[in-house]
C-alpha cells in the first residue's frame, strides 16, 4: 500500500484508489454555516464596507469548498469516467472560476453595473445550474452510494428549489437559506462520516 504525498490518495496493490472524505466534508460544512450567517447578518448592506468584506470572504471560503467536492467527484469518477462527464466537470470548474471572480467584485465594490461585472455575476447561478445537472447524474449512475448519493442530489438542487421558492409569500426569504442549510452542510456531515471514498470502476 502506498500513500500520494500530494493528494493524500491511498493506493493498494490491485484494488481502486481509496479518497479521504473528511477535510472535504468539514470544510462543506464550515463554510456554508460560515456564508449563512454572513448573508444573513449583512443581507441589506450596500456598498463596500465589513458587511461586503465578511459576505465575499464567506462566499469564497463556499466556493473554495464546492471545489474541494468537485474534484472528490472527479477523483471517484461518481459521474463517470467518459469524455461527457470529463467535458462537464471542465465547463464547471469553469463556471465556478467565473463565480469566484463575481465574489471578488462583490466583496470589494468593483465594477458593479458594468459589462464586465453583470458577464461573472452570471456565473453564480450558471454554476448553481451546472451543480444540479451533476448532482442528477450522480443520482443515476449509483457510483455514490447510499446517503450520500441522495444527499448530494438534494444538495446540489440548490437552484431547483430556491428560485421557485423565492416567490412564495412568507417562505420566500427563509426557504433558499433552509435548503442550503438542510443541503451542503448536511453533504458535509454525511462525507465526513463516510471517511473515505474509492475511485469507481
Amino acid at each position: 500500500m502506498t500513500t500520494s504525498l500530494t493528494s493524500g490518495t491511498t493506493f493498494t496493490a490491485g484494488t481502486a484508489a481509496v479518497h479521504p472524505t473528511r477535510a472535504v466534508g468539514i470544510s462543506l460544512t464550515v463554510a456554508t454555516l460560515a456564508w449563512l450567517t454572513a448573508t444573513t447578518l449583512w443581507a441589506d448592506d450596500e456598498g463596500f464596507g465589513l458587511g461586503s468584506i465578511v459576505g465575499g470572504a464567506s462566499a469564497l471560503a463556499f466556493q473554495a469548498a464546492l471545489i474541494g467536492l468537485l474534484t472528490l467527484q472527479v477523483r471517484t469518477r461518481a459521474m463517470g469516467a467518459g469524455k461527457v462527464a470529463r467535458g462537464f466537470y471542465h465547463l464547471q470548474f469553469g463556471l465556478t472560476g467565473g463565480a469566484i471572480v463575481s465574489s471578488i467584485l462583490d466583496m470589494f465594490w468593483l465594477a458593479h453595473g458594468s459589462i464586465v461585472w453583470a458577464v461573472f455575476d452570471v456565473c453564480w447561478p450558471l454554476s448553481m445550474l451546472g451543480m444540479f445537472g451533476i448532482g442528477i447524474r450522480i443520482a443515476i449512475a449509483g457510483r455514490w452510494t447510499g446517503a450520500l448519493r441522495w444527499q448530494t442530489l438534494f444538495a446540489q438542487s440548490w437552484l431547483f428549489w430556491a428560485i421557485p421558492l423565492m416567490a412564495v409569500p412568507a417562505v420566500g426569504q427563509i426557504a433558499p437559506a433552509a435548503q442550503l442549510l438542510l443541503g451542503y452542510s448536511v453533504l458535509g456531515v454525511v462525507l465526513y462520516r463516510r471517511g473515505t471514498l474509492r475511485t469507481a470502476a
